[in-house]
């Protein structure tokens, strides 16, 4: 036994050298002294400023420790602060690394905050830090340190992280996030080894909306050197505003496995559950979703995809319409060897003044990852609108390639029917047939449709690059096109906001959205030509135009068009970030009864001639719209008329009323009309409201020329302006004789009241004394060219105020 006692002599005078120079280490050095040391190092390796405004403080029991207080580190060649720490604590076990092994008794860290920052380059404001010089071949991976040769693997026994608060930009997506009350517990951390974790946070945003409280727990493990990531037992629960959702409750269990090496997924047991609502243009309120996956495996890259009892179901409201909708995958194997599976079912049905039910099915699964085939992919469906049926069934095989991640519908095939008494024979049947192909490795898209429609011709292509902010390329050719008999509006839709009905105030439409969002993250470009189009009423021919979209704006350029006898020209525009949009045309040598009978169902203008409109409008609603209207619009009209008022007529019956010096009313009348050889006006809109500032009408008998007011409300649909009406040539003329007495006398009309039935009023308390004056020059005129007597004269002005 005499070697026993050698050894713990030897071991015992080793342990109390140990203690004795940790004891020295305690007492003789003062961390403090480095503080500078360390401070020009960090500035000289990192060009950051280090600051250390507490104490540094050493500890020996129960392990080799360093607590840290008031810690700051500055952003790259900058003062500003990119991250602090109020305190921290980290303890080593000093035995184990002798034997090459850092283990950590605890980690400690209080009131973290932090500015994390992603720049348009994708680079991060920390990546100075994490050191980017090139890997040399055996250079250890993630979680190991290399000490002579050796790997230095780290172990945790705990961490314990409170007060953290994170301020994160990403200028690459274009967000703006703080993370607040960030706290996370684990138990032992070592890499290979379970243990568990419970993380809690406050989420805040603008950019996008988030208002929300998340927490998690799970027990983890981790491999760096081999990619590995798994949870057992995950459970997330979350509250609040997040992304384009309002959560009353959000919450995820489960088991999940990454191989980041294989790029490969497997989950088990996992269920989600929602209930919230979804923000949209068409918001989704009240919606109940969950999903369930017994078993979930997918490794593209190796050709493997394995679903059980994979299920999906969700209610809600669209809109005030419910809808219904699931998803079950009973069983789906897919390997490099073998494609086998069960059908793959969906189906979405809503209710309310739309009834939709559509069925989606996979059916006849086989091949391989390489080459796997679905015999029949179907899409059937039925949607109702009041008398409107509209069945649609369609087809195709499908093939996809899981490693190179391409699929494709090759031979697309369907008809549509549509039922509706409205249509001349109360049915219409589309055939279409087509194809689609996808490469989502490649973020490619191509597809192509050609349909028969009313006997002609129709035919659109696509191409779509880049799922993430999409590149699309389109063209649409079609013989005959009639949206109206295709998508007919929508009952209410429409109208006119100002009404002059009697019987009761109407209750003022509701405000629609104009939601141009669809425009934001895309760039699109394509060609548009119809042989035949109807649309909302109005019906034109050669139709041709270019579409552009970039930026949030769209452009429709070189619009031409045949209608009504004349031409179209011009442009549109549509801008999704000044909520603006644009409208630019020329109508040449138009017969404006037709055009204005079908597009708004007014009979209030008959003419040949030019109109031509440079229009904007800015708003989010349709109302908002109207009210930011501006711009010009110029009317060149010929031989036509002016309907509901015959100013002629009306003024033929003028001695009455003037002797009384009463204003005569008039009512809008569809019998009467006021004809012209000639019209021209120029109108300057402003805030939705529109200015007459020049008129110009050549009608038998008179002129008609602007006055004040000279006002047109768009929003309010009324009419408020003066028409300063004068008589000529009462010579000539049928009727001319009657208006003797008002030659060279400008009347004003005034014209009033709704746009549909307006009130025109003969303000003749303004012309009493110009015609009186008008009348006494003629009879003097007419006394002194027969040499009447002074008596005679008399007698013949007396007549005038009888």
């Amino acid at each position: 036994m005499r070697w026993f006692k050698r050894i713990a002599i030897g071991a015992a005078i080793l342990l109390a050298v140990a203690a004795i120079g940790v004891t020295a280490l305690v007492l003789l050095v003062d961390p403090n002294h480095y503080k500078g040391p360390v401070a020009d190092a960090v500035k000289k390796r990192y060009d950051r400023t280090l600051r250390i405004d507490g104490d540094l403080k050493l500890s020996v029991f129960p392990g080799l420790g360093v607590e840290i207080e008031r810690l700051s580190l500055s952003e790259p060649r900058s003062t500003q602060i990119f991250a602090a720490v109020d305190t921290a604590r980290v303890s080593v076990a000093v035995l184990p690394l002798l034997s090459g092994r850092i283990v950590v008794d605890r980690v400690k860290v209080v009131g973290l905050k932090a500015n994390v920052v992603r720049y348009q380059n994708g680079k991060f404001n920390f990546d100075d830090l994490l050191g980017e010089t090139p890997k040399r071949p055996g250079q250890p991976g993630g979680g190991e340190l290399q000490a002579e040769g050796k790997p230095l693997l780290f172990d945790v026994a705990g961490i314990e992280f409170s007060g953290g608060e994170l301020a994160l930009r990403d200028y690459v997506r274009g967000t703006s996030m703080r993370v607040e009350r960030l706290a996370a517990t684990t138990g032992r951390v070592a890499p290979r080894t379970p243990f568990d974790f419970e993380v809690s946070a406050r989420v805040l945003g603008q950019t996008p909306r988030v208002d929300a409280t998340v927490q998690s727990q799970g027990r983890l493990t981790f491999d760096p050197a081999r990619r590995l990531f798994s949870v057992k037992g995950f459970d997330l629960k979350a509250t609040g505003v997040l992304p384009s959702i309002r959560a009353t409750a959000l919450t995820a269990r489960g088991d999940v496995a990454y191989d980041g090496q294989r790029q490969a997924i497997d989950a088990s047991a996992v269920s989600v559950v929602f209930q919230g609502d979804v923000a949209g243009s068409r918001p989704l309120t009240g919606v109940d979703l969950r999903l369930d996956a017994p078993r979930l495996n997918a490794g593209l890259a190796e050709g493997r995809l394995q679903a059980e009892k994979l299920a999906l179901s969700a209610q809600g409201k669209l809109g005030a319409d419910p809808f219904d909708v699931s998803l079950a995958a009973p069983a789906l194997h897919v390997s490099p060897q073998e494609a086998k599976g069960e059908a793959l079912t969906g189906r979405l049905r809503m209710s309310g003044a739309r009834d939709l039910d559509a069925k989606l099915a996979l059916s006849g699964i086989s091949g391989n990852a390489d080459k796997l085939e679905v015999a029949r992919f179907a899409l059937d469906g039925e949607f109702r609108q009041g008398d409107r049926l509209v069945k649609l069934a369609s087809a195709s095989p499908l093939e996809a390639n899981l490693r190179r991640k391409t699929l494709s519908l090759p031979q697309v095939a369907g008809q549509a029917d549509i039922s509706d008494p409205s249509l001349p024979s109360g049915q219409m049947q589309i055939p279409f047939k087509g194809s689609l192909r996808a490469n989502l490795d490649k973020e490619h898209v191509a597809g192509r449709i050609d349909a028969t429609i009313e006997g002609g011709e129709f035919s659109a292509t696509a191409d779509i690059a880049q799922f993430d902010e999409p590149r699309i390329t389109f063209a649409v050719a079609a013989d005959v096109l009639d949206l109206d008999k295709l998508a007919p509006a929508r009952p209410g839709g429409g109208g006119s906001g100002g009404g002059g009905g009697t019987g009761g105030a109407r209750p003022a439409p509701a405000d629609r959205p104009v939601d141009l969002s669809m425009l934001e993250g895309i760039t699109a470009s394509g060609s548009i030509k119809i042989g035949s189009l109807v649309a909302r009423g109005l019906k034109a021919s050669n139709v041709s135009a270019s579409v552009r979209v970039a930026k949030g704006r769209a452009d429709v350029s070189g619009l031409r068009a045949s209608l009504y006898g004349g031409t179209l020209s011009g442009s549109l525009f549509a801008d999704a970030s000044t909520h603006r949009i644009g409208v630019a045309p020329t109508l040449t040598n138009i017969s404006v009864q037709p055009l204005l009978s079908d597009l708004a169902d007014k009979d209030t203008l008959m003419g040949r001639g030019t109109v031509a409109l440079n229009l904007t409008a800015t708003g989010k609603t349709v109302e908002t719209m109207k009210r930011g209207l501006n711009g010009t619009a110029n009317i060149a009209l010929r031989d036509g008329a002016i309907k509901g008022v015959n100013v002629a007529q009306s003024l033929r019956e003028f001695r009455s009323l003037l002797s009384q010096r009463k204003d005569d009313a008039l009512q809008h009348q569809e019998t009467l009309q006021t004809d012209f050889s000639e019209l021209q006006a120029h109108l300057v809109f402003a805030g939705g409201i529109g200015t007459l500032r020049t008129l110009n009408v050549k009608a038998p008998l008179l002129r008609i020329a602007e006055g004040e007011p000279a006002r047109i409300d768009i929003p309010g649909q009324r009419l408020d302006l003066v028409a300063l009406v004068t008589v000529v040539n009462t010579s000539t003329g049928q009727g001319g004789k009657e208006l003797a007495e008002l030659r060279n006398v400008t009347v004003p009309l005034h014209v009033t009241g709704p746009f549909d039935s307006p009130t025109y009023t003969i303000q003749w308390s303004k012309v009493a004394a110009d015609v009186l004056k008008n009348t006494l020059k003629e009879k003097i005129q007419e006394g002194l060219e027969k040499s009447e007597s002074v008596d005679r004269l008399r007698d013949r002005l007396k007549g005038i105020f009888k």
